[in-house]
């Protein structure tokens, strides 16, 4: 259970559109973005019933489900919301049961349906929206605590408990005792009370931290706790508020996004954006270390002709065994395979400089795979060029430069005869064939 004033900070400190109403539907108390969403100011929507601003079907279900619900029961459903001024919206409402000083109320967010379905994932702020709607659909296994700063002493309500797979009836009473199931890299961040408490009362803000903890069966859960902190006369912090969602869905799925844009769908290597990221680490590595940094570029030989010929489903899985055999020899940590463009492949390898035998070995294994290309000037089959970079010492050569030298080896490579690489080395003060 938690206490009254703690129920109170709780709900001041939550952004969305948050709601508490009674077993009755009574609403008792909301957010202020529920009186933006619906259009009524805070004293209208006190003492109205859910049901008032219900345009569903499902009122006396829902009636029924609430008078017959215990305390930590979860569940959500979907309704039509109405303004005040008539008009209406579509909304999936997830709702919590809590006992507060012993009554029973259902703690809920009415999240918008039309806004979260037009979410789209590809937009460059997605992973901040996507959290925000996910935590807003869990609030339907939303965990309450309660600390008591100074007498560093816990209190947490049931679906706490099931959130971090403990049990109950061996309740957690202190920051230790928490701490002592959090994963290890998160411990220090999650349980720094005291700083991140004087930091939301001295700001007047709130909480947020996402981390990683062990439940006793070895799964590793993402948590997300949000809190609001109490002060007393003296502005001190004295006590926190706040609840905890599983967000381990959400991160797993944030992860699949950044992989997706970092990632060339086709190939599965990296994609011109990765590149750009990690070719900048890699000269600055090399500028610090001195080590040296060799670049290819590759280009399948008349590609278009064979496309042309066998069908882009053959042109694709051409694409793919070229692939294949870039990411079998890029198999260092900081080596990396890339997908730069159509049929043209990137190979970055730091501390390489002498890629001869990498590159020559890339062009036999792709011979081995004898895949034939009719319609080549260069031969029966399909067959590739590299113009390779290597910089034994950056000094002032960014990436911008390596990538312009490198295509004009690769321009050399095919103006050679194509099959073949060209290496070109780079100092100081000039560029010189090897």
């Amino acid at each position: 259970m938690i206490s009254a004033e703690g129920f109170r900070t709780l709900l001041e400190g939550v952004p969305d559109g948050f709601f508490v109403h009674d077993e009755t539907g009574r609403l008792l108390d909301l957010s202020e973005r529920c009186c933006t969403d619906l259009g009524y100011t805070r004293d209208e929507l006190l003492g109205m019933s859910i049901l008032d601003i219900s345009g569903g079907e499902a009122k006396e279900a829902n009636l029924a489900t609430w008078q017959a619900a215990r305390a930590g029961l979860s569940m959500s459903y979907r309704d039509v919301a109405v303004h005040k001024d008539g008009s209406r919206f579509p909304v999936e409402v997830r709702l919590t049961c809590q006992v507060v000083d012993g009554r029973k109320l259902f703690l809920g967010v009415a999240l918008d349906v039309a806004e979260a379905e037009s979410t789209d994932d590809r937009t460059a702020d997605l992973r901040a929206a996507h959290e925000r709607l996910a935590i807003a659909a869990a609030v339907g296994g939303l965990g309450i605590w309660d600390y008591d700063i100074a007498r560093d002493a816990m209190q947490c309500d049931p679906q706490w408990y099931h959130i971090m797979g403990r049990d109950p009836a061996r309740p957690i009473r202190s920051i230790a005792e928490f701490r002592g199931f959090i994963h290890p890299d998160d411990a220090d961040r999650a349980t720094e009370v005291h700083q991140a408490a004087s930091r939301i009362a001295d700001n007047a803000d709130n909480y947020g931290i996402v981390f990683r903890i062990v439940r006793p069966d070895g799964e590793i859960r993402w948590i997300r706790s949000t809190a609001s902190v109490v002060a007393d006369d003296d502005g001190l912090p004295v006590r926190a508020v706040g609840f905890v969602v599983d967000v381990t869905d959400v991160q797993h799925a944030t992860a699949r996004l950044e992989q997706q844009t970092r990632e060339d769908p086709l190939t599965g290597l990296a994609n011109r954006r990765r590149l750009d990221e990690e070719l900048a680490k890699a000269c600055f590595h090399a500028t610090r270390t001195g080590e040296p940094l060799t670049l290819a570029m590759i280009d399948v030989d008349h590609f278009k002709l064979y496309n042309d010929a066998e069908g882009h489903v053959r042109g694709d899985e051409a694409l793919k065994a070229v692939a294949e055999i870039l990411q079998s020899v890029a198999r260092r940590p900081y080596d990396l395979a890339v997908r730069y463009g159509g049929d043209e492949y990137l190979l970055m390898l730091p501390g390489v400089d002498e890629p001869e035998p990498i590159l020559d070995h890339i062009i036999a294994e792709l011979a081995k795979r004898q895949i034939a290309h009719r319609g080549s000037p260069v031969g029966p089959m399909l067959t590739i060029s590299c113009g390779s970079v290597v910089a034994p010492e950056l000094a002032d050569v960014g990436p911008v430069e390596l990538l312009k030298q490198c295509d004009r080896a690769l321009y050399q490579a095919k103006a050679e005869g194509r099959n073949r690489v060209h290496v070109v080395r780079l100092d100081e003060r000039r560029a010189t064939t090897a």
